[in-house]
């Protein structure tokens, strides 16, 4: 993978789409012509060996039931505890 991935929004709108992002480029919304603007890079990362979203670099352990969860969850799926 050489691209990464990143989580796009026009700010006016709000509108979002993931897009593989080149340095440099400008990226409009294709309905409402607003730029898009990258918000967070989206797993897997770019130098990742891997396409898969959930491999152990990509997880942490719940401080409550010591389960796997993503790295870019707020919540755990298994307690509900906020991370």
């Amino acid at each position: 993978m050489s691209e990464q991935k990143y989580r796009m929004r026009a700010s006016a709108s709000g509108r979002e789409a993931i897009l593989a992002v080149r340095p440099g480029g400008i990226y409009v919304d294709r309905e409402t012509g607003e730029e898009l603007r990258p918000v967070t890079a989206t797993l897997p990362l770019a130098e990742a060996d891997s396409a898969l979203l959930r491999r152990p670099e990509n997880l942490r352990f719940c401080d409550r039931c010591d389960q796997m969860i993503g790295i870019d969850l707020s919540d755990c799926p298994h307690c509900g505890k906020r991370q």
